[in-house]
């Protein structure tokens, strides 16, 4: 705190006090001064030691939460909260760690089929003479063939699209990203669902709206405390993944689907659809996709990466026709444009039913995964799917998350903590994905679910459990 007040002096030179306040408590937390959860002084409290005005805190405040340093919940106060990049890091692996078996990415169950067929793109394509797609270099939302092949794409997906509707996108991630960028901005308030994914809330630190979590349960989204919120507050739009929902594996059925354009439509809130786990569910789709039931005032994001091939990063994105200027100049900003190379073997891939095939080779793949999940876990089971990427696991009550998620790394296993899918004031659930995506034989993938399953029934050291003495 003295460290603050000497920040203060230099505002007498002329710099803003609540910016140089921002300075001085961003980095006692990145230096680890303030730890992750810990509660900051009031906001009347520390313009009183600090002989500042409340409105410079609260400034102070407002503009650490927009960074994501900071979470404000109402009658609560204010806690320190590591940025979503750092919840991200420590949750799961962003580089290859040999020893350890990584159940804590997302990804698809690769084998020789996947490795073999983009061998052939390559070679294929190394071949020809003319080649556009490495060539061009100009601000294009995808080549016509290549919107075209989306197209048909998303049509098989019960989403039927006009070519120049669809923007090609680098994965689904830059498609959500456009679409929030689109809409929302600071003051903004944006729903989504109380597990959400880690890049919506990254977004909202990056772009500066309020992001808010709604109830959920084992059908997704709840529509009453939607229209609720709706109802007493102006909301700009909502973000949700109706089709498997990463980390919870939920799907929503028609109806619900139904009631929720409804809700978005009486009230003129914009949908931002996620939909990258809807080519893996197959003839077990519930229903067509909920923009299908609100054209005007959806977005709808897909992506070949989590049922094609991981390194695709190849996405589509659907507008509303009235926004589609506005998004395709953001996305000039953003990126310029899609790399050419991915949408030239994206479009190859789905014009010759090859990306259709992997797909269903994705199912098989999966559905084997998830069966010996469900044979050894099927005690802890709180979200599953036959045709989902990951598990949703209860966490046995005589364990903590944290120290759980270092015992089973010190038995060589990596599984995520919930932290990097919660929104701010969302509550912490006793609960730990499980992706089945990982690159390791059917042997050693059985081997490692009957060791997490024997670390949850253990029960860990006593300097484990909190306030043990």
């Amino acid at each position: 705190m003295s460290d603050w007040k000497e920040a203060l002096l230099a505002a007498h030179g002329g710099g803003s006090k609540y910016k140089l306040l921002v300075t001085a408590i961003a980095a006692d937390i990145e230096r680890g001064e303030l730890q992750d959860g810990q509660r900051l002084p009031t906001q009347r409290l520390l313009a009183e030691q600090l002989d500042i005005s409340v409105q410079t805190v609260t400034n102070a405040y407002k503009e650490l939460e927009r960074q994501g340093w900071v979470r404000c919940e109402v009658g609560r106060g204010s806690f320190v909260s590591r940025r979503i990049s750092e919840r991200v890091a420590t949750s799961m692996l962003d580089r290859g760690e040999h020893s350890l078996l990584d159940f804590s990415t997302a990804r698809i169950v690769r084998n020789e089929r996947h490795d073999r067929y983009w061998r052939q793109a390559c070679e294929e394509l190394a071949a020809e003479h003319e080649q556009p797609w490495i060539h061009a270099c100009r601000p294009i939302a995808g080549f016509e063939h290549h919107r075209e092949a989306g197209a048909q794409w998303l049509a098989e997906l019960g989403l039927k699209v006009a070519p120049r509707d669809l923007l090609l996108t680098n994965g689904a991630s830059q498609a959500i990203f456009l679409a929030l960028a689109s809409l929302a901005g600071p003051d903004d308030l944006v729903l989504c669902e109380s597990c959400t994914d880690h890049g919506v809330i990254g977004t909202a630190q990056v772009l500066g709206f309020k992001l808010q979590g709604l109830e959920a349960d084992h059908d997704g989204l709840d529509p009453e405390h939607f229209e609720d919120i709706c109802a007493n507050e102006r909301v700009t739009a909502l973000v949700c993944t109706p089709n498997l929902n990463n980390p919870t594996s939920s799907l929503m059925p028609d109806g619900r689907r139904r009631e929720i354009a409804e809700i978005a439509r009486r009230y003129g809130v914009y949908v931002i659809e996620d939909d990258v786990y809807g080519p893996l569910l197959g003839a077990a789709r519930a229903a067509p996709p909920l923009s299908h039931y609100l054209p005007e005032l959806s977005f709808y994001c897909t992506s070949l990466t989590k049922s094609v091939l991981t390194g695709l990063r190849l996405g589509y994105l659907v507008m509303p026709r009235r926004l589609a200027l506005r998004t395709e100049s953001i996305f000039r900003v953003n990126s310029w444009m899609t790399a050419p190379l991915l949408g030239e073997i994206a479009t190859r891939w789905i014009e010759r039913g090859r990306a259709s095939e992997l797909v269903d080779l994705q199912r098989e793949l999966i559905a084997g995964r998830q069966a010996a999940v469900t044979a050894e876990l099927g005690d802890y089971l709180r979200g599953s799917h036959p045709a989902s990427l990951s598990a949703w696991l209860n966490v046995p009550e005589h364990w903590e998350l944290d120290a759980l998620q270092h015992e089973l790394r010190a038995c060589g296993i990596a599984l995520t903590l919930p932290d990097p899918f919660l929104p701010p004031g969302s509550q912490r659930p006793r609960a730990m994905r499980l992706c089945i995506g990982a690159e390791c034989s059917d042997q050693r993938l059985r081997t490692g679910l009957a060791s997490i399953r024997d670390v949850f029934e253990q029960y860990p050291e006593i300097h484990a459990f909190r306030g043990a003495r």
